[in-house]
């Protein structure tokens, strides 16, 4: 009796591992997708525009693959066609450019984040989202008063457990960070976070602005 591997996937039972099936079909290609572990069972490919993840799906032929860098997701999408598949890879890691990428490869889905990624300013987008969401009306206020200001506006905004955090630089997930919560009415807590010297600051609602922009500019 075939095993699931070999009923649906006979190219990838024939190679020994997934990784080197699709060595496999790059070479049939002449494609370079650069260096592949022939032993994996889930593809990892290094980009410039993110890491590549290629994975098999159960009880059916389908590869799934999944772009992604720290926080966000440059694309997704599946297909029965390894070859196809492999020439997506191919011309994601050469640098296609977006549209040209989205128009041959129908299967891939670009996320909304790709263009933003792209042109690395991703904060206009999570600005827009978080102020349109009403899943964040509680933060709103807070939202309009630092998107009002130019220098802070550049920053990235994530908000969890309803603590506001502005990133400084969108595309590092490391980078120095501020956080920003409601102490109680008209009353905001700030402090700059990965600042051994900073910690949680109470500032009125009408003094959060100057507040942050001078723990931003490395004020106390």
């Amino acid at each position: 009796m075939k095993s699931w591997l070999e009923e649906y996937y006979p190219e990838v039972s024939a190679a020994g591992a997934l990784g080197a099936a699709l060595k496999v079909a790059a070479e049939r290609r002449a494609c370079e997708v650069g260096p592949v572990d022939p032993a994996s069972s889930e593809v990892r490919i290094i980009t410039e525009r993110g890491v590549v993840r290629v994975g098999l799906a159960a009880g059916r032929r389908l590869f799934m693959v999944g772009i992604h860098t720290p926080g966000f997701t440059w694309a997704t999408g599946s297909t029965d066609d390894l070859g196809l598949l492999v020439e997506a890879v191919a011309s994601w890691k050469a640098g296609m450019p977006l549209d040209a990428f989205e128009s041959r490869f129908d299967f891939m889905e670009l996320d909304e984040f790709a263009r933003p990624l792209e042109a690395r300013d991703p904060a206009p987008l999570q600005w827009s989202n978080l102020l349109s969401s009403a899943f964040y009306a509680k933060q709103w206020g807070l939202l309009n008063r630092v998107h009002g200001d130019g220098a802070l506006r550049r920053l990235f905004p994530t908000v969890s457990h309803g603590t506001v955090r502005l990133r400084v630089d969108p595309m590092d997930g490391e980078s120095r960070h501020l956080l920003v919560r409601e102490a109680g009415p008209g009353l905001y807590e700030l402090r700059a976070v990965g600042d051994p010297a900073s910690d949680w600051v109470t500032v009125g609602a009408d003094d959060v602005v100057a507040r942050l922009r001078g723990v931003l500019a490395g004020d106390r």
